[in-house]
């Protein structure tokens, strides 16, 4: 399996939230236009806001998706923050996939 790129957060940095969530779309823009592409993107926490109704990702992830890269959010995040009826692209993972996933991976990128 190829690199996995993990997102647990729906901003980039510490700094001012704002600046981080444009730095987190602009991110997943730039992947989805980027080769090679990863093989997953997983998301965790408040990272799953990026894949949910709403999101200024979504047509990136869409395209990600498009390419052949399996798109993954967090089931229990999902429902921790009520969005598990908002999911808009990929599907709704679990934590023994996502570490079968890191195990499987030849790297992980994580986004923090």
């Amino acid at each position: 399996m190829g690199k996995v790129v993990f997102i647990c957060t729906d901003r980039i940095g510490h700094g001012d939230e704002e600046l981080g969530r444009k730095l987190a779309a602009s991110f997943l823009y730039s992947l989805a236009r980027t080769e090679p592409k990863p093989t997953a993107v997983l998301f965790m926490n408040a990272g799953v806001r990026l894949a949910c109704e709403g999101s200024p990702a979504l047509d990136d992830l869409r395209l990600l998706q498009e390419d052949g890269v399996a798109i993954k959010s967090c089931g229990t995040c999902l429902d921790y923050y009520g969005l598990m009826d908002k999911l808009a692209v990929g599907e709704v993972g679990n934590m023994n996939d996502t570490a079968a996933t890191f195990m499987g991976a030849s790297d992980v990128v994580t986004i923090a």
